[in-house]
């Protein structure tokens, strides 16, 4: 085995082991964010209650409230609808929510469906429950990848962050490249 062959298979295993400690984090950090949570539903277009609720920042809260009225106005109509007895509609918001966090059986596939939030208000005045399942975006990425510039082979590590993102590229030990780039467009 060549030394350039053992630098290749050394930078993909610590790239790997980079990943892989970087989604345990993640993932232990959001874990406590996916149970359904229980909120008031004048307070569901509040972007300063719902950051608060669900632990976002208010960035993030503005889009999801504005998504959410949307909804409550009729202009989106919900992807499934089922019933379930209680005694009030609080009652049921509550009971809605024990039920996707137990992964009963009685919960539709959609309200079920594993999400980074969901938000679960009690409509007294249509007396109903409403589920909203939220996807957030993932702002922050670790990037790994392999350059080649003329007879030479560069490993690089990267980040990005919303539009940014970085990159250093190196042969061995040290840096022998580096890259800053803006996402101008999106689809």
């Amino acid at each position: 085995m060549t030394d350039q062959q053992k630098k290749y298979i050394f930078f993909v295993l610590f790239t790997v082991l980079g990943i892989w400690i970087g989604i345990l984090y993640v993932n232990h950090r959001n874990s406590k964010n996916v149970e359904p949570k229980v909120m008031e539903y004048l307070d569901t277009t509040d972007a300063k209650a719902v950051s608060k609720k669900l632990e976002v920042s208010q960035e993030t809260a503005k889009p999801i409230t504005d998504r959410i009225y949307q909804a409550q106005q009729g202009e989106t109509q919900p992807n499934v609808t089922y019933y379930i007895q209680a005694p009030d509609v609080r009652a049921g918001a509550n009971q809605v929510a024990a039920d996707i966090k137990s992964g009963k059986a009685n919960v539709p596939a959609a309200a079920a469906e594993k999400t980074d939030r969901t938000l679960i208000t009690a409509n007294e005045e249509k007396q109903k429950v409403d589920v909203y399942k939220i996807n957030l975006n993932k702002n922050h990425k670790i990037k790994a990848g392999i350059m080649s510039a003329g007879d030479k082979t560069y490993y690089g590590v990267g980040y990005q962050q919303g539009k940014w993102e970085g990159m250093i590229y190196s042969r061995g030990k040290k840096i022998n490249a580096g890259s800053i780039t803006y996402t101008v467009a999106e689809w």
